[in-house]
């Protein structure tokens, strides 16, 4: 049987109807998180052992913020792009830098995107809050790089690999204690 190596899919032809609700969750999100994201830590400290490392700041809550700003200033970008295009006296200069300025924002997204699918939570509360979030960005009509790469390659396939080993290493370390103890 043959098997298919990526999937294809059409973006949507009316972006305007799904701008808002990205922005919204967007700008929602970025000020939730820096909030949630104490919570979310102190309620992954083990309640026997505060100073233990377990404790320690996982790293999926900074990744998870850093996330969103970095949506958040691409967002502004893409605005600012579509606002130099739109001018009737267009300033090719200006136009050109908006592009550019695009582009690397976009790219600073993706850099995070794979930071986030690659850097393993030390927390289940931080396993949960980045499978949780990958959800969020999917529920309003965002996209991961390479969603359409089926395989190691793919954004998807590392991030359930990374989540995997963060779990593994996480009963590894309960293990561990119940064999001293």
């Amino acid at each position: 049987m043959i098997q298919a190596d990526s999937v294809y899919s059409t973006p949507p032809t009316n972006t305007s109807a799904i701008d808002p609700t990205r922005r919204r969750f967007l700008t929602v999100a970025a000020g939730s998180s820096i909030a949630s994201i104490g919570a979310l830590t102190v309620a992954a400290m083990p309640a026997t052992a505060p100073d233990s490392g377990a404790c320690a700041a996982d790293p999926a809550f900074a990744l998870i913020a850093e996330k969103l700003a970095a949506d958040v200033a691409h967002c502004e970008a893409i605005d600012a792009q579509d606002e130099a295009g739109r001018d009737d006296g267009i300033d090719h200069d200006a136009a050109e830098e908006a592009f550019q300025r695009c582009c690397v924002a976009c790219g600073v997204v993706n850099e995070a995107d794979w930071r986030l699918a690659t850097t393993p939570p030390t927390t289940l509360a931080g396993i949960a809050a980045v499978l949780r979030f990958a959800n969020q960005i999917e529920d309003v009509g965002m996209e991961w790089p390479h969603t359409d790469t089926i395989g190691p390659d793919g954004w998807h396939y590392q991030l359930r690999a990374t989540m995997a080993a963060a779990v593994e290493a996480l009963m590894k370390v309960r293990a561990g204690k119940a064999v001293q103890a």
